[in-house]
């Protein structure tokens, strides 16, 4: 594990390289990828990603029960270091790691763009990953909301047939 002081080091090295990069507006970012990430999904090797490891044991499992049932997982998102071959995960920290955990040598993954490092370090090291504690936290309304939309969509069903089948009663009659 790097240290704080070998973190800012980094970033410090990659801000004065990244000053250039910007001026040449030779970073790309493709909003496209968020929308339909299987379109831009190509295997990469795991070794070549890396990700925060704040993300819960739960959302772990639940992949990785996927993968060995051969279920559909979406593809990761990552962004590629501007300079070397290597990617950071933007989107995708639990899929990332049960297909670590399984041994999987590669996982489908949507290039999101080339950052500039700066961007680049502040990913993998996790300033855009919520702790797992504030993802629950935001999980859970999101669920409460599925359950009461499934359940309204259920009555209301449940409501029309009943009054197609009254109404098929009376013409019966």
């Amino acid at each position: 594990m790097m240290s704080f002081r070998q973190i800012l080091k980094n970033l410090w090295v990659s801000i004065k390289k990244d000053i250039l990069g910007l001026l040449k507006r030779k970073y790309v970012f493709n909003p496209d990828v968020f929308i339909d990430p299987d379109k831009y999904a190509r295997p990469l090797s795991i070794v070549k990603i890396v990700a925060d490891s704040k993300v819960s044991r739960d959302g772990v499992e639940f992949y990785k029960k996927k993968i060995a049932n051969n279920e559909k997982i979406n593809p990761i998102i990552v962004v590629k270091h501007p300079r070397i071959d290597l990617y950071a995960v933007l989107d995708g920290h639990h899929r990332y790691w049960a297909c670590r955990e399984m041994g999987k040598k590669t996982i489908d993954s949507a290039l999101a763009g080339d950052y500039s490092s700066v961007n680049f370090y502040l990913t993998e090291y996790g300033f855009f990953q919520p702790s797992s504690e504030t993802t629950e936290k935001l999980r859970e309304p999101a669920k409460k909301m599925h359950e009461n939309l499934k359940q309204f969509l259920d009555e209301f069903i449940k409501e029309g047939n009943m009054r197609r089948e009254i109404k098929k009663r009376k013409e019966e009659k």
